[in-house]
């Protein structure tokens, strides 16, 4: 790959790369309750960790839709996800836990004291609380692609939305504190995405069957 076209990629990204206004204001608190770095330094984290899912979706092909900075992390968006053979699929969702192992090494080389035993904690609580079974988590959509692999479409999804709730309610119960607000009402809004996507999705699927075949 040459170097204009590296850097036309690097610019197309740089356009589909959007800050959510919640994250503006979210700066503004840490700095002003004197926590900035210890906010960016977890936000950093959860960026290395969609960066990772980022790469190996460009090594696959998949079509980048955007990329949102939300408060809490970052989101990628897909065009084709859930169109993409099973296996790609996984590795993508899967990049993302494994980026993990990386951060702990370079938090063990990079840093000391305090702040390494902070950014430690937070490495691990990310990729725990990234491994939940709830969509749009990825231990959600592995699970999803999992029960795809065996299972009927339709069947896979439904389940992967009973359990997604199941465990948002637990997670509801025992985590909703006040700075959890945000994390917790961005997973009933995706929740309920999720719920109007699965039949638009199925749809969409079952009526590109016969191009398959031709």
């Amino acid at each position: 790959m040459n170097r204009k076209l590296i850097i036309q990629h690097l610019k197309n990204l740089y356009l589909k790369v959007s800050i959510h206004p919640l994250t503006f204001l979210y700066f503004v608190f840490a700095w002003l309750g004197g926590y900035l770095k210890w906010y960016l330094s977890t936000l950093g984290i959860v960026c290395l960790h969609e960066i990772c899912h980022l790469l190996m979706a460009y090594y696959f092909r998949f079509q980048i839709q955007k990329i949102e900075i939300l408060p809490f992390g970052a989101y990628l968006y897909l065009e084709d996800f859930y169109f993409q053979p099973i296996w790609k699929e996984m590795c993508v969702v899967l990049a993302g836990p494994c980026s993990h192992l990386f951060i702990y090494a370079g938090i063990q080389m990079l840093s000391h004291g305090v702040y390494q035993d902070f950014l430690l904690t937070m490495n691990m609580f990310v990729l725990c609380f990234n491994l939940l079974p709830i969509y749009p988590l990825d231990g959600g959509r592995f699970l999803s692609l999992l029960l795809q692999s065996i299972i009927d479409l339709k069947k896979a999804l439904l389940t992967t939305l009973k359990i997604s709730i199941f465990v948002y309610c637990l997670l509801f119960l025992f985590y909703l504190q006040t700075n959890t607000l945000i994390i917790i009402g961005y997973l009933f809004y995706q929740l309920v995405c999720y719920y109007r996507f699965i039949y638009v999705y199925l749809r969409t699927y079952y009526g590109m069957i016969p191009s398959f075949l031709n």
